[in-house]
């Protein structure tokens, strides 16, 4: 029997509340897409800030903000920090053309040719000198305004950094140059248990900074790492997934007070009925052990869900939990719901970040990170931004509905 929905004729109802409801058929007409809450992300702010009330920050924005979409978490964000932090030139361009002036750029990941010294003069984007061959580059950067620079110092994670006679020399050269000149390194078990290794590079650049003059010093590049070594003497911390409320990792104490940001949806576009013995999907990966339904939902690897995604990770329909049956398609999905006669096509479904599926718990079912797992929600899948009243309310508006067509 074919299940579906009705439609709803909304006969009076003030201006919010009609762009609630159309917002919410905009969702439903769409076959995946993402919820941000930006009250949970300023909330995410307030807190981290909370608990380093005295230091800078530069908030990560790199890979299009986590997946969360880099332009407009930078607008929501503009002037509540010192720095924002991009991986490339490109990325921090993009910033710079969508109107962001109240906060720094830093490129991260640096500059390898003399081109790219004029595009970051011409977009006030500040650079990581991370060799010695990029500063042999920056004389036309030099003679700008903004000269300021950050110089990374390579104390073991063995990628990009300075080594430690180069780190010394550049600081010399670049008295006579910049202002201001910052400091930071990179730590390579931030997130382990043995904090040994992290202590030692710690240690290394303590003693490198030491009896200089940095504006800002920078060393702990995960939330883990700030809790677990709050008393090293650093001024500017960096803040990446914690901000999006994706922190398996984070010291108990921050975990318990971070919100998810990011909500990824998609609906129900069949139900099929199968016997013991039927199989579900390509290779047959699933086989029904009783008579059961399959829920049929338009998202797939396609869209950046994980295709590594095995039998039993879970989804949520109208708010009750259900597994996963089959390999993971490039547009769908498919969902054991048992002989349930409450699931309709057209039925929302959560594939992480509320009725308790937390990103981090669904990748760690998976087998990757809560990382990949944002970053790879692709363009296909649209972003709304809402505030928590409006989260709510389309919460509530798509219950609403849900019950009054069944």
């Amino acid at each position: 029997m074919l299940r579906a929905k009705g439609v709803i004729l909304v006969q009076s109802i003030d201006l919010t509340a009609f762009n609630i409801i159309a917002m919410t058929a905009r969702h439903h007409n769409l076959r995946a897409f993402a919820n941000i809450n930006i009250s949970h992300l300023l909330a995410n702010l307030a807190n981290i800030r909370a608990l380093h009330a005295n230091k800078s920050m530069i908030i990560m924005l790199k890979a299009n903000a986590y997946g969360h979409g880099a332009v407009e978490i930078a607008k929501a964000l503009d002037g509540l920090c010192e720095y924002f932090g991009v991986a490339s030139v490109e990325e921090g361009i993009e910033l710079i053309l969508a109107g962001i002036e109240k906060t720094k750029v830093i490129v991260f990941s640096g500059f390898f040719s003399k081109d790219m010294v004029q595009t970051l003069i011409d977009y006030r984007l500040i650079p990581i000198i991370h060799s010695a061959y990029q500063y042999e580059l920056l004389d036309e950067y030099f003679q700008s305004k903004h000269a300021e620079i950050w110089l990374k110092v390579n104390t073991g994670m063995n990628r990009l950094g300075l080594s430690e006679d180069e780190f010394e020399a550049l600081y010399t050269q670049a008295q006579s140059y910049c202002k201001p000149i910052n400091a930071l390194t990179h730590l390579a078990e931030s997130e382990s248990c043995d904090q040994s290794f992290t202590l030692k590079q710690l240690q290394c650049f303590q003693a490198l900074i030491k009896d200089k003059s940095f504006t800002h010093i920078s060393a702990f590049n995960s939330a883990a790492s700030l809790l677990n070594n709050n008393d090293f003497n650093t001024n500017t911390i960096r803040i990446g997934l914690a901000l999006y409320g994706a922190c398996a990792a984070a010291h108990p104490l921050l975990r318990c007070t971070l919100k998810p940001v990011m909500t990824l949806h998609s609906h129900v576009v069949a139900i099929q009925s199968i016997d013991v013995g039927d199989s579900v999907g390509y290779n047959r990966q699933y086989i029904a052990k009783s008579k059961t339904q399959i829920a049929i939902v338009t998202i797939g690897y396609g869209d950046g869900y994980p295709q590594a995604a095995p039998n039993g990770t879970m989804v949520a329909i109208n708010g009750k939990v259900y597994p996963t049956a089959g390999k993971v398609s490039m547009d769908l999905m498919a969902i054991d719901i048992g002989m349930n006669k409450d699931i309709y096509i057209g039925d929302n479904v959560t594939l992480f970040g509320n009725h308790d599926l937390l990103v981090d718990d669904v990748a760690k079912h998976i087998g990757t990170s809560s990382y990949a797992m944002l970053t790879a929600i692709n363009p296909r899948v649209k972003r709304f931004y809402l505030t928590s009243t409006d989260a709510e309310t389309t919460q509530s508006v798509i219950k609403d509905t849900t019950a009054s067509t069944k």
